[in-house]
C-alpha cells in the first residue's frame, strides 16, 4: 500500500497489508502469502514502465521461484489493441501488454482482469465478463468484487477476462463466462 489509510482499510477487513514502494524488495512482502493481487497502476505518475511493467514482471518471476502461485492482475481493457485507444493511453497499454504476456507465459495460477474505464461511482454489483467486450465503464468497487471472485474460483486460473458494468451479478457473470467454454 502507498498510504496508511489504504492499509488501515484493508486491515479492518481482515487482510494483512504492507506499506512500501512497488519497485522495492519483494522477499519480505511475499513470504508466507497465499496469493497476490496486482492492482497497481502508475499512469498519473508517469512511472508506468517501472510499475506496470518491470515491477509486475519481477514479482511474477519471484513468485514462480518462491511462491505463492496464485496471482490476480488488474490490467486494462484495450491492452490487445492499444493503437485503437486514445493516444494518451497507448504507451501504458503497450507496457501492460508486455507484462500481461509475461504473466501469461509463466507457470503461475494467474487470472488477468481487464476492466473498462474505471469510475469512483458506488458499485452496483452488476457486471459483464467476456473476452472481447465493447468499451465500457465500471466502478472500482465492482472490479474489486470480480477480483475476490477470481481468487476463489479455480475455474478462472489461466484466464484473461474483460469486465465492464452489466446486468449480471458477479457470480452469475463468472458462471456464464465459464459456461461459454472460455
Amino acid at each position: 500500500m502507498r498510504r496508511q489509510e489504504q492499509a488501515d482499510a484493508l486491515e479492518w477487513m481482515g487482510a494483512t497489508s504492507v506499506l512500501g514502494d512497488l519497485t522495492g524488495e519483494w522477499e519480505t512482502v511475499l513470504t508466507g502469502t497465499d496469493a497476490v493481487i496486482w492492482a497497481a497502476g502508475a499512469t498519473s505518475s508517469g512511472r508506468f514502465e517501472e510499475i506496470d511493467g518491470q515491477a509486475l514482471m519481477q514479482v511474477a518471476d519471484r513468485m514462480r521461484s518462491h511462491g505463492p502461485n496464485r496471482l490476480v492482475v488488474v490490467s486494462s481493457l484495450g491492452v490487445d489493441h492499444p493503437d485503437e485507444m486514445p493516444a494518451f493511453l497507448r504507451p501504458v497499454l503497450r507496457v501492460k501488454a508486455a507484462s500481461d504476456a509475461h504473466v501469461q507465459a509463466s507457470t503461475l495460477d494467474y487470472t488477468i482482469i481487464r476492466p473498462g474505464g474505471l469510475t469512483n461511482d458506488p458499485g452496483s454489483g452488476l457486471v459483464e465478463i467476456g473476452t472481447m467486450l465493447p468499451a465500457g465503464r465500471i466502478a472500482r468497487a465492482d472490479v474489486a468484487a470480480v477480483v475476490v471472485a477470481c481468487l476463489t474460483s479455480p475455474h478462472l486460473h489461466g484466464q484473461t477476462i474483460e469486465v465492464v458494468s452489466g446486468q449480471r451479478s458477479v457470480t452469475d457473470a463468472v458462471n456464464a463466462f465459464m459456461q461459454r467454454g472460455a
